[in-house]
Formats: C-alpha cells, structure tokens, sequence
C-alpha cells in the first residue's frame, strides 16, 4: 500500500518511491487498483479521503461538469445532515460491511458516551464481533491528549476543507 505524507508546504511525498507526487499521480494509483494511504505528516492523521476529495475537485474543474451546479447548490444548502446521510448511504452502496462495522461501532460509541454500557463490556462486545483491532476505540479510561490531537486533526481538515471549497467557489464564480 503506497503512504504518502503531506507536508505542511502542500507537498505530496510518496515514501515508497522517495518522490514528491502530483493529485493526478495518485488518482492514477488509485485507478490502478492500489490502496494508497495519505497522512499528515505533522500531526500523522489520516488525510486519505480529503485528498480523494481534492482530486475529485481537481477533475471537477478539468471536466467542468463531473458534479452538476445543482447538486453542489443543494448540498451546500442542505447542510452537515444531508452531507451525513449521503456519506451513509455510498457507504452502504461501496461497502456494505464496512458501513455496518461503522454503524455498530457508532451505536456501541453511543451506548458507552450514555452509560447505556461499560467499556469493558463494549470492548467484550467488540472482541466477540470484529476482533481485537476495534478495541482501540473504546479506551477505559480517555486521555487528555487524545481529546486534544483529535480536535487538532479535526482543525486540520476543516482548515484544508474550507480552503477547497474556497478554491471551488472561486472557480464556479468564474465559470
């Protein structure tokens, strides 16, 4: 799987071929079937899905209509519910198990965050379900500073976000 690290310059680094790449290079690898992974390289989140939407936005631009100026106009509009529910419902369309691997672990989240239920009784739920791997969302007791590195990496994309559709609207006021 090719990692490729961001920097703070807005550079792309593939690490496996020791090079700066391009969004068109990476949407590439992508249609080749590689699974390429891209992280932050300062705070080391998982930016993948944000450069995805980048090179969507790039191709948008190229293509000039590859989203209609009404379905843009309306999810806009429409705000973060709409935005929400479509992201549920192309999960359940791509990837059914992923989307109810999400949808339980969400539903467990909420049971925990309510006292609905323990965490070591999430976790055993967990373990039973999926494996290990999914314990890790259910720490018994939360840190400090995972709270704060996950606001930090929420500011980051949001930052990112709004300079994209920035960048968007710009373009479209152009058009």
């Amino acid at each position: 799987m090719p990692l490729i690290k961001r920097y703070h310059n807005r550079k792309l680094y593939d690490t496996a071929s020791r090079s700066y790449v391009t969004l068109e290079q990476i949407a590439r690898m992508v249609r080749r079937g590689e699974d390429v992974r891209v992280v932050d390289h300062e705070s080391g989140s998982d930016i993948t899905s944000l450069v995805f939407m980048q090179i969507l936005l790039e191709e948008q631009k190229r293509v000039g209509e590859l989203f209609p100026q009404v379905v843009l106009l309306r999810l806009l509009r429409s705000g973060e519910d709409t935005l929400d529910a479509l992201r549920e419902r192309l999960l359940a369309a791509f990837d059914p198990q992923g989307f109810l691997h999400h949808a339980v672990r969400r539903r467990i989240r909420q049971g925990v965050e309510q006292g609905e239920i323990s965490p070591p009784e999430a976790e055993k739920f967990l373990r039973m379900w999926f494996g290990e791997s999914s314990l890790e969302e259910f720490p018994a007791e939360p840190t400090s500073s995972s709270g704060k590195d996950t606001l930090e990496q929420l500011q980051t994309q949001l930052r990112a976000l709004e300079d994209e559709l920035q960048r968007l609207q710009n373009s479209l006021q152009k058009s």
